[in-house]
């Protein structure tokens, strides 16, 4: 009977200490945690990053084509082709105003397939000093006119040339052309002005964290 009480009370000893033991580890835990919240800064600044800027690096940006203006880049090339195939299909496609409808055409092509191709691979990123909103307004409107002009001499041909059926189709879609850039150069004068109004670079953000207030008293003094 001694020796089962003995074992009884080695027992129960073992386990307060062990129950000491883990407590008192857990409350020091509890502190540490509580000193590196303390010694963690109260506020951080972001830096001032500028708006839009893409990333310099070469990949293929396909969302691109998915924005107006990759829509409107791909109806430029598929108008152009039209043209071009209406001009050499008519009775006389070396002549003047044949020519002069086949430059507008794939002058326009060349032109929309090149900043197509440099926007989709990201090329433009690294060519940052030049303006490209400002180059793609001039080209746009420069070409709006071209049509113009390539609308109004297609449709004089079909009217002054016998069996001119195909300068007749290339006059409408000249005209097509012409809105289609012309709205172009309206989405750029637009996108122009604000980026003159507005500023261009995001504004410095501070946030601030406040300090915890809550104190965790050291229970190693309760043992």
């Amino acid at each position: 009977m001694k020796s089962l009480t003995g074992v009884k009370s080695l027992a129960y000893r073992n386990d307060t200490n062990l129950s000491r033991y883990f407590t008192t580890s857990g409350v020091g835990l509890l502190v540490s945690f509580h000193r590196c919240m303390e010694e963690f800064p109260a506020s951080h600044t972001t830096a001032t990053v500028p708006v839009g800027e893409p990333e310099k690096k070469l990949y293929v940006n396909s969302a691109y084509m998915k924005t107006k203006y990759g829509k409107l880049k791909i109806g430029h090339l598929v108008i152009c082709i039209i043209v071009f195939i209406c001009t050499m299909l008519s009775n006389n496609p070396r002549s003047d105003p044949a020519n002069w409808l086949s430059f507008v055409a794939m002058g326009g092509f060349w032109a929309s397939g090149l900043l197509l191709f440099l926007f989709v691979i990201n090329l433009v990123s690294f060519l940052a000093i030049i303006p490209w909103l400002k180059l793609e307004l001039v080209y746009t409107t420069l070409w709006t006119f071209f049509w113009f002009v390539s609308g109004c001499v297609a449709s004089s041909n079909a009217m002054n040339v016998y069996g001119a059926d195909a300068f007749a189709a290339a006059a409408f879609f000249a005209f097509v052309a012409m809105c289609i850039y012309g709205f172009n150069a309206f989405l750029f004068f637009k996108e122009w002005r604000e980026s003159v109004n507005n500023s261009s670079f995001i504004p410095q953000t501070t946030t601030s964290a406040a300090k915890p207030s809550t104190t965790v008293s050291n229970a190693n003094e309760k043992y």
